[in-house]
């Protein structure tokens, strides 16, 4: 708090020449819409214009003759005498902002400023000039109040969250964009508040920066909405550290009827559902048990195939339908358990016989369908080969038993003349039926269309 004191008494500034002929200094004191008394060495007024008394709620005869100190708080008391005496004696500054009392009890706020004059008797005085900034202080709170309850909103949101000003700089970020920033040395100061955002942005632009192509999207589109172009628009990016693959989605909107205009820029972390997306994926792609291609999968490939043979009638594939003979005695003789090991000791004998773009797919039960992009039927008939003899001399160890199992199999290929992938399979499957109506362990070519 700062100190109130009377204005001016009869007397001229200390160290300054005395006021140019006119208006009696009182009246002018006595007139003046500010606040003025003076207060001699003791600290007792000597003078108080009505601004003065009617700011306090006094009378003059209420003040005159009494201590300064009555408009303070008593708490405040000791120290605000300390500071007037101070200034009185060795100059210097005594102005600001003050919490004072007025004649009913109640506080409010002040700004004074004194300048150090001598009375009549030669002994210095101060003379404080008063102005009531009560509103200003509520106004000020209020606005700092708002303030902490929107850090305190974006501090609560998981997010990772900026606000930019026009020209795209940082103007206030949440505890989640600090933390980030935190851990992530590399960008930790240049993301700060009063940081240049929008420059950030354009360095992860140039060529050679991880995630070019999509800052540069990202970019254009934040300039649109600086420019007004757009209101708002939401990215999805990647931004992998040297220890995790991590997923983002950026979302930034334009803050409607704020003045000065304000964006806000929100970074989710969404690797945990990309993750979940991916776990999902590969669970519809791929066979619980065998970890083979799922049918669905299986399908799409074979669909995918059949049409790059559709446009590129020079390209071969063939497809493998493979049968595990007698399973039903496996699982008879050995138990269900074994007959699910024997499945997924097959389907490592597939794909330790196939290449990477091969497919291997569980059809269903103990059948499987092979799809060997890049094949002529004539290869897929030697691979084949190899692959029934390797699963006829690779029983299966299980529980301290040795299981023998053979496997039938039927080839077709893809012709550009097939009405679609039903086909395909339609001749496989018969190829595969002749296999085991021939006796079984036994691989045989199919026909092409006619």
């Amino acid at each position: 708090m700062q100190n109130e004191v009377a204005p001016v008494t009869p007397g001229t500034p200390t160290g300054n020449p005395p006021d140019p002929p006119g208006m009696p200094d009182d009246l002018i004191i006595r007139r003046s819409p500010v606040g003025i008394a003076v207060i001699d060495g003791e600290g007792i007024y000597r003078n108080v214009n009505p601004a003065y008394c009617a700011l306090y709620g006094f009378r003059p005869e209420e003040l005159l003759g009494h201590s300064f100190l009555r408009v303070f708080a008593p708490a405040e008391q000791p120290r605000m005498m300390a500071l007037h005496r101070q200034f009185l004696a060795v100059g210097g500054e005594l102005k600001g902002e003050w919490e004072v009392v007025d004649r009913a009890g109640a506080l409010f706020n002040v700004l004074s400023e004194s300048v150090s004059i001598r009375g009549d008797d030669g002994l210095a005085c101060r003379l404080v000039y008063v102005l009531d900034i009560t509103q200003r202080k509520r106004t000020e709170q209020a606005l700092q109040s708002s303030r902490r309850f929107l850090q305190s909103v974006l501090d609560g949101l998981s997010a990772h969250v900026c606000v930019l000003d026009a020209a795209g700089v940082i103007v206030a970020v949440n505890r989640a964009w600090r933390e980030f920033a935190a851990a992530n040395a590399a960008i930790a100061e240049r993301v700060h508040e009063g940081a240049d955002y929008l420059g950030v942005c354009a360095r992860a632009v140039q060529p050679g920066h991880p995630g070019a192509p999509e800052a540069q999207a990202f970019l254009a589109l934040l300039h649109d909405v600086l420019a007004g172009r757009r209101t708002q628009f939401q990215l999805e990016y990647a931004c992998h550290s040297p220890t995790e693959q991590r997923w983002f989605v950026a979302r930034v909107s334009r803050i409607e009827g704020n003045d000065p205009v304000r964006f806000v820029v929100a970074h989710d972390n969404v690797t945990e559902l990309k993750q979940a997306q991916e776990a999902l994926r590969l669970q519809a792609a791929t066979d619980d048990l065998t970890g083979a291609a799922s049918r669905r999968s299986l399908m799409e490939r074979l669909k995918h195939e059949y049409e790059r043979v559709r446009r590129h009638p020079d390209h071969h594939c063939s497809v493998l339908a493979l049968d595990l003979d007698h399973f039903k005695r496996v699982n008879d003789t050995w138990g269900h358990a074994a007959g699910d090991a024997v499945l997924v000791h097959l389907t490592r004998l597939m794909r330790d016989s196939t290449r990477q773009i091969d497919v291997v797919g569980r059809s269903g039960g103990e059948e499987f369908t092979l799809l060997l992009p890049d094949t002529a039927p004539e290869q897929a008939l030697e691979l084949a080969e190899r692959l029934r003899d390797r699963v006829e001399h690779t029983p299966l160890q299980h529980a301290g038993q040795s299981i023998e199992i053979t496997v039938s199999i039927g080839i077709s290929a893809i012709a550009g003349t097939d009405p679609g992938i039903d086909a395909v399979l339609a001749r496989a499957d018969q190829a595969l039926y002749q296999a085991k109506h021939a006796g079984r362990n036994a691989v045989l070519l199919g026909g092409l269309p006619t």
